[in-house]
């Protein structure tokens, strides 16, 4: 037996993989499974990826478009129309801080609530861990906010040059703005453990989270500052899990912002509580939304 073959063999068993549909009962299996199909994540990430501008003339181009022209209007709009407080810098930049934060929660939970819905042909021939779907999925909603961060970068340096003054300053602080934006992640991920389900199981579930999520930008201090809220009732804007890591994302960043480190560790554990319960909610019912496809 010729010895190269043999390794040579022996190097594809043991880089070949395979799907299978054995049982997997609990948290810990369920996080061994995901890591151990890994791969399959990347490849449906990708795909979502993708699949945001193909078959288009402008390609990448019209993910640019298509951020840049809401925001051009909302800056115009609650900027300049209706004049927003910013707390002392300008709007445009403090609209686009509230924004990127914003878009961390709403494109990912949109996305991935279209993970089971979105790949139907898919799973009625093939087995995979379903809980990979509106993860893979989420990838192509963090595109919008990484172009929100360079539009933000390219806005700070222009005011920059023109007001001589950095209104984003580099420094520890910065690092809370990654903690919220991991909050803002996983609370969307959370989410999506709910509503894949049910959009797998009805599509009216797609307009009704579009029109929910809407509502939910305005109770969110994206486009206003938390203090324009009257103190009275400022705590029911807290009540929103997704304040608390808005208004710190914005403290981090931009100067002269307010956030509350309480609220912040609020909205933690509702997300941690929201998560273990989809990833139950989800475990529950992905076999009977697998036979309603």
């Amino acid at each position: 037996m010729n010895p190269m073959s043999s390794s040579a063999s022996e190097a594809a068993e043991r880089s070949a993989w395979s799907i299978s549909a054995d049982a997997r009962d609990g948290l810990a299996a369920r996080v061994r499974e995901v890591w151990q199909y890994r791969r399959i994540l990347w490849f449906f990430a990708l795909r979502a990826t993708q699949a945001l501008y193909r078959k288009t003339y402008l390609g990448v181009w019209w993910l640019v478009i298509r951020t840049l022209v809401p925001l051009i209007v909302g800056a115009f709009v609650f900027g300049t129309v209706i004049n927003v407080p910013s707390g002392g810098v300008p709007y445009l930049v403090f609209f686009l801080a509230g924004q990127l934060a914003w878009n961390f929660f709403d494109g990912p939970l949109i996305r991935a609530s279209r993970g089971i819905d979105g790949n139907r042909q898919l799973l009625t021939k093939l087995y995979i861990p379903r809980i990979i779907l509106p993860l893979g999925q989420m990838a192509a909603g963090v595109v919008e906010p990484v172009i929100i961060a360079v539009i933000l970068v390219v806005t700070v340096v222009y005011y920059r040059r023109v007001d001589g003054v950095w209104y984003v300053q580099p420094g520890l602080r910065l690092m809370a703005a990654s903690a919220a934006v991991l909050v803002i992640l996983w609370f969307a991920f959370a989410l999506s453990l709910f509503t894949s389900v049910w959009q797998g199981r009805a599509r009216d579930t797609r307009f009704v989270l579009r029109h929910i999520v809407g509502f939910w930008l305005f109770l969110t201090p994206v486009v206003y500052p938390a203090s324009q809220v009257p103190a009275r009732i400022r705590w029911l804007i807290y009540v929103n899990p997704l304040t608390a890591p808005v208004e710190t994302f914005k403290w981090a960043v931009l100067p002269g912002m307010e956030h509350s480190w309480p609220w912040f560790m609020y909205s933690v554990g509702l997300t941690a509580a929201l998560f273990v319960a989809g990833l139950w909610y989800f475990a529950r019912s992905e076999g009977a939304t697998m036979d309603k496809l």
